[in-house]
């Protein structure tokens, strides 16, 4: 009766013109309100009600209400949705089918286009999705999607790889592609080093090896040789295959799992650098003195090298390692054990000498997650950086400088990593925080690399997790650059991968500019915005990534939930709403929400987290701060969340 009355839609109108508004960013929560968050960093509340008309992301116009000291938002108009198709799981039960989004911030109710012919097709109760936007409840009548692939079957034990790969919309399968393999560089003269003595250093399972080492020793130190697989000899720029390996980017690895780059049949057979088999690399010979510098400027040629030995980081690690070795331990032959040791004594003062001329970093340990055929973790280990790791560690890094180098010479582009140091809108910052500490140091000489090296190193003798932790927050972001600039955080003045070709399409461009400087012949130009490319694709992988890892976390430690265990934990950040932390003994990250940081509730009211300065104070008092070491007991795991959260096994207060 009063639906189409032009007097009440007018009435309306007015009101709703005569209401304030606000343009801002949806923020979603998982108890089903949600905020409206404008440009200008103000906060209106949203009720569930009116979170059924919108998605966590989306760009709206709302009216805002003033109720006495609380401001809520009613959303009006959609300026903008990022969400245009996403993952969900399908529930079938008789003629009622509905979904439930994989993320749980997008829970409105969603009605499917087709519904009732989704059982002919092959679904089934269960299955996961990806379903396709096709209606927004603030412009039409509800929201409507479409279901427009399966991602995994619902028995699938490892559905959760490809929720994971769908939802960042990353490939869930090895590229394929019917092609003759043969070498499209014979102009490229490659010098026959199949009978020297190459050897590889992987994990025991790895089968895309992409380097390997051999090292002579001389009177004035060491001949250190790198030789890295060259697929850029099999792959011909803009075909099809070399689109795909660019639109990837990256071979991406999960868990017992990888998605390559390249064909198998290149990154796993005829480019990797198996034990006895011919292949095709790009080698560099560097000088190293008994001091660990680099002498004079490294060689790069084109060759053919056959790898003698394929070994492993634990077994040459032990061997190394070990003044007395058992009967039923890994021991190499004469010739290897030669190789080895000389590799380890050139490598420890390369490894010294870049503690006292450049900046390196703490090492952390690596955390493996074994997978039985459930895909349960069954075991997680913790691995330590060994002998074994520097060796190889070392000669990569050197071998990356030296191509950054040599590309800043002869090409003045490639694909650099890039770090400017302290961001420029925090230089002030830095120089009174170091004060704090006895260290004297001015803005100009921050800007510089010598200056910003010569300040690490001032650092480092103070061995203060806290200090490291909070100039850490200081810096600017790394970055990938198509022309030469210096790498701050490494302290050097060009650096650029190209040891891993097989893996990172970055490390692919710059063995083709490498070549190119060989043959003498023009190469393809950079493009200007490989950087965002490639770290945009780098992103997708790493959230991925912890999408699986975090829910992996959270199945492994369920049992864990409330009980008397203490986990001894760092923690790496410290926000308003409480403090992240990282178990030492298995990798886990850990959220103790301020509330669980005291005894009681009135003890966690005096308890204040301040991200600016990295501390949890209680009154004045500074109890808490970035890179102490703590015990964290685990309360709570919320797998749809992917989060665990813990509290201080000891109590504030």
């Amino acid at each position: 009766m009063f639906q189409d009355n032009p007097l009440l839609n007018q009435l309306k109108q007015t009101m709703q013109d005569n209401t304030p508004k606000r343009t801002g960013i949806v923020k979603a929560s998982e108890r089903g309100f949600g905020f409206l968050e404008t440009d200008k960093g103000k906060r209106f509340f949203i009720a569930p009600n009116e979170m059924k008309k919108v998605l966590h992301g989306d760009r709206i116009s709302a009216t805002i209400q003033e109720n006495g000291d609380k401001s809520t938002a009613t959303p009006v108009e959609l300026k903008q949705t990022d969400i245009s198709e996403f993952v969900a799981q399908l529930s079938i039960s008789g003629k009622r089918v509905s979904i439930k989004a994989n993320n749980p911030l997008i829970n409105g109710f969603f009605k499917i286009k087709g519904a009732m012919q989704l059982t002919t097709q092959g679904y089934h109760d269960g299955d996961w999705v990806k379903v396709k936007l096709l209606n927004h409840a603030l412009k039409d009548n509800g929201f409507l999607v479409e279901v427009v692939e399966k991602v995994a079957e619902y028995n699938d034990p490892f559905a959760y790889r490809m929720i994971a790969v769908a939802t960042h919309k990353l490939p869930n399968k090895a590229p394929e592609f019917d092609h003759p393999w043969q070498v499209i560089d014979p102009e490229l003269a490659r010098q026959d080093l199949t009978k020297t003595p190459f050897f590889t250093i992987d994990g025991v399972n790895t089968q895309d090896m992409d380097d390997a080492l051999y090292i002579e020793e001389n009177e004035q130190g060491w001949a250190l040789t790198v030789a890295i697989s060259d697929p850029s000899a099999y792959v011909p720029e803009q075909t099809e295959m070399d689109k795909e390996a660019w639109q990837r980017a990256f071979t991406l690895y999960l868990p017992n799992f990888n998605v390559p780059m390249l064909p198998r049949d290149l990154s796993d057979s005829l480019c990797s650098l198996k034990e006895c088999e011919k292949r095709a690399t790009i080698c560099c010979t560097m000088h190293i003195d008994k001091t660990g510098a680099m002498t004079q400027e490294p060689s790069f040629f084109a060759a053919w090298i056959k790898s003698h030995y394929r070994l492993n980081y634990h077994d040459v690690s032990t061997y190394l390692e070990s003044d007395e070795l058992k009967e039923d331990q890994w021991k190499p032959n004469r010739e290897l054990s030669q190789l080895l040791k000389i590799l380890d004594t050139a490598t420890a003062a390369r490894h010294q000498w870049r503690c006292e001329n450049t900046i390196v970093m703490k090492n952390q340990p690596d955390y493996t997650l074994k997978l039985n055929n459930k895909g349960e973790v069954y075991e997680i280990l913790c691995e330590p950086r060994r002998s074994a790791n520097r060796l190889v560690e070392e000669s990569m890094i050197a071998a990356n400088v030296c191509a950054g180098d040599f590309l800043a010479k002869h090409k003045q582009a490639g694909v650099f990593n890039v770090h400017s140091g302290i961001a420029s809108d925090r230089i002030n910052k830095a120089v009174s925080l170091l004060a704090e500490y006895g260290i004297e140091v001015t803005a100009e000489s921050l800007v510089t690399l010598n200056g910003y090296v010569e300040m690490r190193q001032q650092v480092a003798k103070l061995h203060n997790a806290y200090l490291d932790h909070r100039l850490r927050r200081l810096l600017s972001y790394a970055d990938t650059s198509a022309t030469p600039a210096p790498h701050f955080t490494m302290g050097v003045a060009h650096y650029a991968t190209w040891t891993s070709p097989i893996r990172k399409y970055g490390d692919l461009i710059n063995h083709r500019l490498i070549k190119s400087v060989l043959t003498q012949q023009a190469a393809s130009p950079v493009a200007v915005d490989i950087g965002i490319h490639l770290n945009e694709a780098r992103k997708s992988q790493r959230m991925a990534e912890r999408d699986v890892n975090n829910l992996l976390y959270c199945n492994y430690l369920k049992d864990q939930e409330n009980s008397d265990w203490r986990y001894k934990a760092e923690i790496f950040d410290i926000v308003k709403a409480g403090c992240r932390v990282r178990v030492q003994e298995n990798g886990a990250t850990f959220f103790i929400p301020s509330s669980l940081l005291g005894k009681t509730s009135n003890d966690a009211k005096k308890i204040e987290c301040m991200r600016e300065q990295g501390v949890v104070k209680v009154g004045e008092q500074i109890e808490l701060q970035l890179g102490d070491v703590i015990d964290v007991m685990l309360t709570s795991v919320k797998p749809e969340s992917r989060q665990l959260i813990a509290k201080l096994a000891e109590p504030l207060g």
